[in-house]
């Protein structure tokens, strides 16, 4: 009886200490056809919240090509919000992967890792961008993830 009752306790313990905060998947559309402009210079990892079509025509170019796949997405500022992510201009294979977006409690979570390659014979400006809907008045948190 006196083990029942110890490891209950523990039991007990155990599961009052754990934190049990809400998560919901947050769908999201990965935007294509975009390049990074040569006018902004960035020495580290950038993660920008663009809320309208003036502040992304600063950073990005349309990178479109011939055929109906060559069109970039679309974006409506007026509904949507985009998440960017700037690696630096590098002559290294790099890959930004959204990992997950998720609300958490008041907070909506963007989780990615970067993967970095071999070196090339050329220079880039690595970036990913994601459209969401414009939050109701949430906090954005960007979070990378451990390779």
């Amino acid at each position: 009886m006196k083990n029942f009752i110890m490891t209950l306790i523990s039991t007990l313990i155990a599961f009052s200490c754990a934190v049990n905060v809400s998560q919901k998947d947050i769908p999201y559309t990965s935007a294509k056809k975009y390049f990074v402009k040569n006018t902004t210079d960035q020495k580290e990892l950038t993660e920008k919240i663009i809320t309208s079509q003036e502040e992304f025509d600063l950073i990005f170019g349309a990178a479109t090509t011939m055929g109906m796949s060559g069109k970039p997405t679309p974006i409506d500022f007026s509904k949507e919000n985009v998440l960017a992510l700037i690696y630096p201009k590098t002559n290294l294979e790099v890959e930004i992967i959204p990992v997950s977006l998720q609300q958490k409690g008041q907070n909506i979570v963007y989780s990615y890792k970067v993967i970095k390659g071999g070196q090339r014979s050329f220079m880039t400006i690595p970036n990913t961008i994601i459209i969401i809907q414009k939050p109701d008045s949430k906090k954005i948190i960007f979070q990378k993830v451990q390779e």
